[in-house]
């Protein structure tokens, strides 16, 4: 269970039953706890699962859009024909979990072993990293970045700056590789440390930046 009342999180406990909700979206389901659980032919969007446990659990059919699965346990979880779209697996527990007709596309998966995984398949669109990326970048991109540290729709998520302050390598790599460094320029300049709304996940951050770079 999550901790009652902590600021940012939402809470999911889920066991050994369906869920009663089918579209779930811009959520940070810190540490939440699910087993064996019937997520088939749930929507996720925007969706933060770090550190949970979300094990012998159901998603089949299942669509993730910009999910990321941080420090995941998701051992013995059915994933048959879901769908992965710009979603981070990060240190994910996968043994006896089963992929079969899966499709990934641009996501990202960083010290993960996939091999013990049941029938993934991850295609030449998707980036596979062995240890945390350290993307280069100027130092005023680093600069303009720390005007977010404070920022309470974002601060507590860690998505871009982990505890003691230093800077989220992994979102890092995810903004550089979707926006290009003088787009990701344009954008924090155009927010000025400020966001439209609570980020809890790289890509919702991403869209931020971007929208703010094109207006």
């Amino acid at each position: 269970m999550l901790p009652k009342g902590k600021k940012g999180l939402s809470r999911l406990s889920v066991f050994c039953c369906k869920t009663k909700t089918r579209n779930i979206r811009n959520k940070f389901y810190s540490k939440a706890q699910c087993f064996r659980a019937d997520f088939s032919y749930s929507s996720f969007v925007n969706v933060n699962f770090k550190g949970a446990i979300l094990t012998s659990c159901k998603f089949k059919d299942a669509k993730f859009t910009q999910v990321e699965f941080l420090g995941t346990n998701i051992k013995k979880s059915n994933f048959t024909n879901a769908t992965f779209k710009y979603c981070i697996f990060s240190r994910v527990l996968m043994e006896k979990s089963n992929f079969k007709n899966c499709t990934f596309d641009n996501c990202i998966f960083v010290n993960t072993n996939i091999v013990v995984a049941k029938s993934i398949v991850i295609g030449e669109n998707n980036r596979i990293f062995n240890r945390q990326p350290s993307p280069e970048v100027s130092q005023e991109i680093l600069t303009l970045l720390d005007g977010f540290k404070f920022n309470s729709k974002i601060q507590n998520s860690r998505v871009l700056h982990l505890k003691g302050g230093k800077i989220n390598a992994l979102t890092l790599q995810s903004l550089i590789e979707r926006l290009g460094e003088k787009r990701l320029k344009r954008g924090l300049l155009a927010l000025n440390g400020t966001l439209p709304y609570r980020i809890v996940t790289a890509s919702g951050l991403c869209n931020a930046i971007d929208k703010a770079a094109r207006s």
